[in-house]
């Protein structure tokens, strides 16, 4: 069937985090000044050229299957069963249930940490080219079209959260019981709880994007902090090249990055404030990170905001999926 799908997690932790592994290697966070953790020694990196789209002509007779219908829908050639394996145990592994029966369990898994998952080998993840950014720009300029998103997530969503539950039917984890800390298989009530948070953090990501992907002034935002970022950097830079011979000119070096650090903070929370909610901040959400992502996906990529509201679709949709197997577990 020629080029196919990639998927992503829960799947748009996945979908999202595997798309993000071009931004994660022709982007990386280089080292830090210690009390200032944006800023570095090492100009930005300029965009490249946009990345181009494959076709989707190969995948057109497979767009108005029924959605209920997922096993009438093909097998990816991209997506290995390894990966759908790999994605359900990072998430079970990423919950951890309450001490207290009372109280709610943790997700721990971030946009941020799934990126780095999967960032070095491309983890049960078949593609053509031999050289790895370009197979990532393969695979992205597959994924990132809003039918083949949409597609994955009705292929592949059920059989991921069916694979957590198996998983929790299963392997034993390490918990609280009357006797102590022990091995022990979730609850239903834990798998169930699992699942919902899960959910939460899958619209609170569909939000970010959604937002986003609609508020034309939260990218302008965006571009205008990593221009204040690159200038911050240059300036740290100069400042510590000179030595104490140069006490006035370190003196303005100083003043100017004190200036740069206000409007940096400054532009941080207009982007914050505009894309986010106090829930989605309770959960830790890296939200400056997410919408960056998806800046260098539309200004560098040269993808569509369409692209970004589809995966703000897909969150929502998974969500949906993830909610309704948590309620046959507690029917049962």
């Amino acid at each position: 069937m020629g080029k196919k799908i990639i998927i992503s997690v829960g799947l748009v932790l996945a979908l999202l985090g595997a798309a993000g592994l071009v931004w994660y290697y022709q982007f990386p966070e280089p080292p830090v000044e210690p009390d200032d953790p944006d800023v570095t020694l090492h100009p930005v990196e300029k965009p490249d050229e946009p990345v181009e789209v494959t076709s989707l002509d190969p995948l057109q007779e497979y767009l108005e299957r029924d959605p209920e219908d997922p096993e009438g829908l093909p097998d990816d050639e991209v997506i290995t069963d390894r990966f759908i394996r790999d994605l359900a145990n990072l998430i079970f592994r990423n919950y951890h249930p309450a001490e207290d029966p009372g109280k709610e369990g943790s997700f721990t898994l971030s946009f941020k940490e799934l990126n780095m998952h999967y960032a070095t080998e491309l983890t049960g993840l078949s593609y053509q080219e031999q050289e790895v950014l370009q197979a990532r720009e393969e695979i992205l300029g597959h994924l990132l079209q809003p039918e083949v998103i949409d597609l994955v997530v009705r292929r592949y969503g059920p059989e991921l959260f069916d694979r957590l539950v198996h998983l929790a039917e299963t392997e034993p984890r390490e918990g609280h019981t009357p006797q102590g800390l022990q091995e022990r298989l979730l609850e239903s009530r834990e798998t169930a709880e699992m699942l919902d948070i899960v959910a939460r953090r899958l619209e609170q990501l569909a939000h970010v994007f959604s937002r986003t992907a609609r508020e034309e002034p939260v990218l302008k935002r965006m571009r205008e902090y990593l221009d204040t970022v690159e200038e911050l950097n240059s300036v740290y830079f100069e400042y510590w090249q000179l030595d104490e011979s140069h006490d006035e000119r370190r003196s303005e070096l100083a003043s100017r990055i004190k200036q740069l650090i206000m409007q940096r903070e400054n532009i941080r929370g207009k982007i914050v404030n505009r894309v986010s909610t106090p829930e989605i901040a309770e959960a830790g959400h890296d939200v400056l990170y997410e919408v960056q992502w998806i800046f260098r996906r539309v200004e560098k990529g040269g993808f569509s905001r369409d692209s970004i509201q589809a995966m703000a679709q897909a969150g929502e949709d998974l969500a949906r999926m993830a909610r309704d197997k948590a309620d046959e577990l507690v029917e049962e």
